[in-house]
């Protein structure tokens, strides 16, 4: 309740000091001493002479602490913590820790001769992330506390250093580097700890050096050369495909803004992914869509549709087939519109891709066309197949367009043939140098900004950042992410709302971060917002005087905010953002159900997590969209850990069977992920002892281990369902046990056994009641049945029912207009022609089949049309062709884990190698025979037989 039952008074929302949520996770530097000795010393020594000494000790320890902005943290009889970055971070906590050390070391040196003790000290530095909080409650609280293992490692690390010597963690030198000269301790192992320390010595601080002149772009010479060059051949129409590929911070994005102002005049689309688009399907080119045709946030359909509808107009799109795609898309369609989409079923996502490819070419009006797409590793699979589509499409004879794509080395790549890549490395010494001052104000102390290269490791981000925040005598960092904390500690009153805007996102309504403030119980936003664009932190988003939103000016910037709250104050306010966005923003909801889910999962909602997820991928598979689909149902099955013992099976089992579904559209039946799939869902069908997801999970492992190429492990998977079937009355459940074991029988040879369970398929099938199994099953089985009774007349000798099997099998696929399973008949097809060495049929069943393959992305059928259209290719006369068409299917098929055609393929190249490469055919054929003989795949023992007849074998 968010008001007073009894009174209406709103009631007060707890905060985080209220729940127990209060304290922080930082990056910390913790220094640890200890006196050598001490049992002696208090041995030897009258009390109140150890006392005077303990006394001088510690006065000396926290001058030398505070000297370099630190804080005694407790003393622990003789040994005292101090830490460096809290309350306060500094750029430089680490060098302050290791400044401190060497000083207090000193310092000690100093009292054994003023008090004629021999006193010696061992110092260790560590850094890391700890929790910052108060522990306890009244009269034993402890403010401040620091909870987590860099404070065990001090003080551990402290004790393997001799008398009079300062340690330090590979963490802390590498914060400080270039800063001190460290000898090498080698690897330390730690008492209590799993893992050792590498270690160092610590021997001195060192001199700052020199700054080198500046220069506006530093170190990417030859890499913008090399795109001057890719639009020098764009405009003499050879279109280029470019991809940019670094980790973050290496400056991606720098050389691309420095190559668009050596080609100002040209019309460029720039398509820009963020880190939460890769599970919303085609999301960077509808915001893109919306950005170049006017459309506002939050705009009414009808103020959406006119702003489309005259950037249609404008871009000669309008009245074409194009319109109701990205009207839809868009969420301003007509109810016509909506209608036509919806109608073209299976055909709509090649609809919206096609369409978006037009979109992006119609902006880009010119006679050279300039398209970017950066941080493509963020995008989700729908619009990865738009860039590949595009990308073709700049490969194209006479093509004059640049397609330029930027990546980290982790995340999604672009599908298909690997465009030419520049990789960028991190600066040398000498161009960071140039590249700091560069950025940095004039006036800059020297030794500062060498302090900065210094430490800097050649990212051309972080030199930058650090360089820009000496402007206004702001902290320097040491590293990007102790560089923003420390930027955050300067804004106290703006840090919780950053801490707010990091759960919402990179990017985020205005709107939305209001709501969700007022609902934690904090004050409105909108000043501490503006202050953290004043402070660079975020960029406002719409008009400048009344912004719609804002985005944090680099992920970076949103993971730091982000990574400053405690696990529990996080999943908080993604619950309480979960809760919100049904009640205020339903229609961001329903668009993306993926967005709830995720804050749901955050938030520690597994159960409702899962639930949105499901729809998500609902939604995503009803689209096409099998990519996202699957990663919503691996998002889901994350959370089932989460859920009570009890409730884990059933759930696990009916996620597992769903992703196992979606993969096998997109990606085919023989993908490890598949067989691991069902594997998981049938284990969780034996604990919970439940027959129907029995005989689903063996289905899925049958046909996996069919796919495979493992034909009799496949049958013998069919035998077991069809004893499970004794009984069974449900006809849907019994035709989805026939069709497989049907196909199992053909594959092993017993033709006449395979006729009569195909045959069953047929006077069993329902198509009213059998729909839903198109999206469970991934194809329609009345369809799949007449392909498979094709091959079964063709190998008992029956063309002419062979043909008409084949004939009604794609008939009925084309009536459906379920791609998927005209995939499946059109198969059949290729091979079924190729039987019959009828090359010309072959050759165009191939060629629709891989156009509609290329169209869905169905991996394992493009391979599959490959093949055969390469077979067909050599047979009319195009041997090195077919050969290299031939050779490619083979390679992709087996990319797909997929072995069932192998040895079909194998013959087949046999069959079309040119004449001067015929010594190779016997060793084809050869393993061919044998992968046959292994997998039980009998059904290509006669191609294999005739092949060598062929060649007179």
């Amino acid at each position: 309740m968010r008001f007073c039952g009894a009174c209406g008074v709103r009631l007060r929302v707890l905060t985080g000091s209220d729940t127990g949520e209060a304290g922080e996770r930082r990056p910390i530097t913790v220094l640890f001493a200890d006196l050598v000795g001490s049992s002696a010393l208090a041995a030897r020594l009258d009390p109140e002479d150890l006392r005077r000494l303990l006394l001088a000790y510690r006065e000396e320890a926290g001058a030398a602490v505070a000297r370099q902005g630190g804080r005694l943290a407790q003393h622990q009889g003789d040994g005292l913590l101090a830490r460096f970055g809290f309350p306060i971070a500094h750029e430089d906590d680490a060098a302050r820790a290791l400044r401190a050390a060497l000083d207090l070391v000193a310092a000690v040196e100093g009292l054994r001769e003023r008090m004629e003790v021999n006193l010696q000290l061992r110092v260790a530095v560590h850094s890391g992330i700890v929790v910052v909080a108060t522990l306890g409650h009244g009269a034993v609280a402890e403010p401040g506390a620091m909870v987590g293992e860099a404070t065990t490692i001090a003080a551990r690390l402290q004790h393997a250093a001799a008398p009079g010597e300062v340690w330090a963690s590979e963490a802390t030198r590498r914060l400080a580097h270039g800063r001190f000269r460290f000898t090498p301790q080698g690897e330390i192992a730690l008492a209590g700890l799993p893992r050792p320390v590498l270690a160092h010595r610590v021997e001195a601080e060192l001199p700052a050096g020199l700054v080198a002149p500046a220069l506006p772009m530093v170190g990417r010479e030859d890499e913008l050369r090399s795109l001057f060059a890719a639009w020098r051949d764009a405009e003499e129409g050879a279109g280029t495909v470019l991809m940019i590929e670094a980790e973050p911070g290496y400056g991606k994005s720098r050389l691309i803004d420095e190559f668009r102002t050596g080609v100002a005049n040209a019309a460029t689309v720039l398509i820009a992914c963020g880190a939460q688009d890769d599970a919303s399907a085609f999301r960077p080119l509808l915001a893109w869509l919306a950005g170049v045709a006017g459309i506002p946030p939050r705009a009414t359909p009808p103020r959406a549709r006119a702003a489309l509808q005259d950037w249609m107009t404008r871009r000669g799109l309008a009245g074409t087939e194009h319109a109701a795609p990205l009207a839809v898309l868009l969420n301003c369609a007509t109810a016509a519109e909506m209608g036509e989409m919806e109608a073209a079923a299976r055909r709509r996502r090649r609809r919206n891709i096609a369409a978006l490819l037009a979109a992006l070419r119609a902006e880009a009006a010119g006679p050279t066309q300039l398209f970017i797409a950066e941080d493509i590793h963020w995008a989700d699979d729908s619009t990865l197949a738009v860039l590949r589509s595009l990308a073709d499409a700049c490969m194209a004879p006479d093509a004059p367009m640049l397609l330029l794509l930027t990546r980290r080395p982790e995340g999604r790549n672009l599908p298909g043939p690997s465009p030419l890549t520049l990789r960028l490395a991190r600066l040398g010494k000498e161009e960071a140098a140039r590249l700091a001052v560069a950025a940095a104000p004039e006036g800059v102390d020297d030794a500062l900004l060498a302090g900065i290269i210094a430490r800097a490791s050649g990212v051309p981000m972080f030199l930058v950042e650090a360089a820009r925040d000496a402007q206004a005598d702001a902290t320097l960092p040491l590293s990007l992410r102790a560089g923003l904390t420390a930027r955050l500690d300067t804004l106290p009153e703006a840090k919780p709302v950053a801490q707010l805007a990091a759960v919402l996102g990179r990017s985020f309504r205005g709107d939305m971060i209001t709501a969700l403030a007022e609902a934690v119980g904090l004050p409105s936003p909108r000043r501490p917002l503006r202050r953290l664009v004043e402070a660079g932190f975020m960029e406002p988003e719409g008009p400048a005087e009344a912004p719609t939103g804002y985005s944090f000016r680099h992920e970076l910037m949103r993971d730091t905010a982000y990574e400053t709250l405690l696990r529990s104050r996080r999943a908080t306010l993604h619950l309480a953002l979960a809760r919100l966005l049904p009640e205020r923003f339903g229609e961001m909801v329903e668009e993306r159900p993926e967005l709830l889910a995720r804050h749901l999962a955050a938030g520690g909602a597994a159960r409702e997590a899962i639930t949105a997820y499901e729809h998500a991928a609902a939604r995503a598979g009803r689209a096409q969209a099998h990519g996202e689909a699957a990663g919503h149902f691996r998002a889901a099955i994350a959370q089932v850990p989460k859920l009570p013992k009890g409730e884990r099976d059933a759930i696990e089992a009916r996620l597992q069977i769903g992703l196992a579904a979606q993969v096998t559209v997109a990606r085919g039946n023989s993908v490890a992920e598949v067989g691991e799939a069902f594997a998981a869902a049938h284990a969780a069908a034996l604990r919970l002892d439940d027959r129907r997801l029995l005989l689903r999970t063996l289905r899925g492992l049958q046909t996996f281990h069919l796919v495979r190429g493992d034909v009799f492990e496949g049958h013998a998977i069919g035998e077991r369902i069809m004893a499970l079937m004794e009984g069974e009355k449900d006809e849907a459940t019994l035709l989805q046990a026939h069709r497989p074991f049907g196909l199992g029988l053909l594959y092993l040879g017993r033709f006449a056994e395979a006729r009569q369970h195909l045959e069953r398929v047929l006077s069993l099938y329902d198509p009213a009641r059998d729909e839903p199994q198109r999206f469970d099953y991934g194809s329609d089985p009345a369809v799949l049945a007449r392909a498979h009774l094709g091959w079964v007349h063709w190998f008992e000798g029956d063309a002419e029912g062979a043909l008409a099997a084949d004939a009604a099998a794609v008939e009925a696929a084309r009536d459906l207009d379920h791609a998927h399973s005209l995939c499946f008949a059109l198969a059949f097809r290729c091979a079924l022609a190729q039987f019959g060495g009828r090359a010309s049929d072959c050759l165009d069943a191939a060629r629709e089949l891989q156009a509609i393959a290329a169209a869905q992305e169905f991996a394992y059928w493009s391979a599959w049309g490959a093949m055969l259209d390469g077979w067909a290719r050599g047979r009319i006369g195009d041997l090195a062709g077919g050969e290299a068409l031939l050779r490619r299917g083979l390679r992709d098929y087996a990319a797909t884990d997929a072995g069932l055609l192998r040895p079909y393929g194998l013959a087949l190249l046999a069959q079309t190698l040119p004449p001067g490469r015929m010594e190779e055919a016997p060793g084809l054929l050869d393993e061919a025979e044998r992968l046959s003989a292994t997998g039980g795949i009998f059904f290509s023992a006669s191609i294999i037989a005739e092949t060598r007849q062929l060649l007179g074998q």
